[in-house]
């Protein structure tokens, strides 16, 4: 299993997060932007801490900046694929001559 997140997002972002004093809790409104900084959000921070709670280990984790302002799909492909290439372990990769009819 691994974890996918949208970087930029207050919340779900993965390895930068949008951040403002004033939001005081969440953006709202129609000024929502904040300053993007190299963070998790809201939602990964606590995802990650129940896991930990639980005794499990951290998802490999990465995201896709689509909620940062610039969104360069190519590169943001070929970083998803060679995340993917390292955080799957070859045993666990499914062969499409392997998967049967």
């Amino acid at each position: 299993m691994i974890l996918i997140g949208l970087d930029g997002s207050p919340s779900s972002g993965v390895r930068f997060t949008s951040s403002k004093p004033e939001w005081a809790g969440g953006p709202t409104g129609p000024k929502m932007t904040g300053r993007i900084v190299p963070r998790r959000g809201v939602w990964i921070e606590e995802l990650e801490a129940e896991l930990a709670r639980r005794g499990l280990p951290p998802l490999p984790a990465t995201g896709w900046a689509l909620d940062m302002g610039r969104f360069d799909e190519a590169g943001s492909r070929r970083d998803l694929e060679q995340f993917l290439t390292v955080a799957t372990p070859l045993s666990d990769r499914v062969d499409d001559d392997s998967a049967g009819p």
